[in-house]
């Protein structure tokens, strides 16, 4: 596991105790890794193919498939390719064809998400959206119109999402609203929303450093380990940065800091009502398709 930097928070709500962690019954897991786009049955039109999408889904669930070996988690789930429907993230109440408690398959049916696909944003209005994998479905997941996360009410669970999507987790899109304000609500479980500012580069070494993250964030780290591995500066003139951020949303500045250091995939902390976002970022991080992040 890293710990190279820590990243002043920003975001609002009063200072307060620390909560306990809740108990729960399961722990379970589904990544969903994208590759092929712009053919018949699939979607986002003019997208290219992606081979390694599905390598990096599957090196985020190598350690979830390890633990439940050694009795650490429940159950882990793959929903690749045409098998990613748009219907298993959107929530009853924003979607008719809403499948995101289907067990074993929908988003919000489980603790933890990994997904890695194409992804894009507005800032008014304030959302992102992923590509998904059957057009036979919703072709686009967006955070607004599509996405309510750990909705106790209608039997949801998600508390960590992993993002590896372009404009996932714009800043922009934050300041205006976007996130807490569109896949929240104040009892939600749903914690963390690790993601992109700007376009991120993609590649056969990308299981790599997702695989590094998914290994050392079991325990604590589960924020700053993913800004550690999944940051990339430019290296040559002609490149741009990619840039990871991490969106941790709680009742206070404190709560939300302290499941970015210290929460992990099984060590989930109650950051209690959603009514504050706290974005880690690093600043000066200058991607494509993106503002400098200040």
């Amino acid at each position: 596991m890293k710990r190279l930097r820590r990243l002043a928070p920003v975001g609002l709500a009063a200072l307060s105790a620390l909560l306990p962690t809740p108990a729960l019954a399961i722990d379970e897991t589904i990544v969903y890794g994208i590759n092929y786009f712009n053919g018949a049955g699939q979607c986002a039109s003019g997208a290219s193919h992606a081979p390694w999408h599905t390598d990096s889904a599957t090196a985020f669930k190598l350690p979830f498939d390890t633990y439940i070996l050694g009795g650490d988690w429940d159950e882990s789930y793959s929903r690749n390719n045409s098998a990613a429907h748009g219907s298993y993230f959107e929530d009853a109440s924003k979607s008719s064809t809403a499948e995101d408690t289907l067990s074993n398959y929908g988003a919000d049916n489980v603790d933890v998400i990994y997904i890695h696909t194409h992804g894009g944003h507005s800032t008014s209005p304030a959302f992102s959206s992923l590509s998904m994998g059957n057009s036979s479905y919703d072709c686009s997941a967006d955070t607004d119109d599509d996405m309510l996360f750990g909705n106790e009410e209608a039997g949801g669970d998600l508390d960590i999402a992993v993002i590896k999507a372009c404009q996932s987790g714009d800043y922009d899109t934050w300041l205006n609203g976007g996130y807490r304000q569109n896949f929240t609500n104040t009892t939600s479980t749903f914690t963390v929303w690790n993601a992109f500012h700007g376009d991120s580069s993609c590649g056969s070494g990308v299981d790599n450093y997702v695989s590094d993250y998914a290994w050392g964030s079991f325990e604590n780290g589960v924020g700053e380990n993913w800004i550690d591995e999944a940051y990339n500066p430019a290296f040559w003139w002609w490149e741009t940065d990619d840039c990871p951020i991490s969106l941790v949303m709680g009742s206070s500045a404190t709560v939300r800091t302290h499941m970015y250091e210290w929460g992990g995939f099984r060590d989930r902390e109650d950051t209690g009502s959603k009514t504050g976002s706290t974005y880690f970022r690093i600043s000066g991080c200058a991607p494509t398709s993106g503002r400098v992040l200040p």
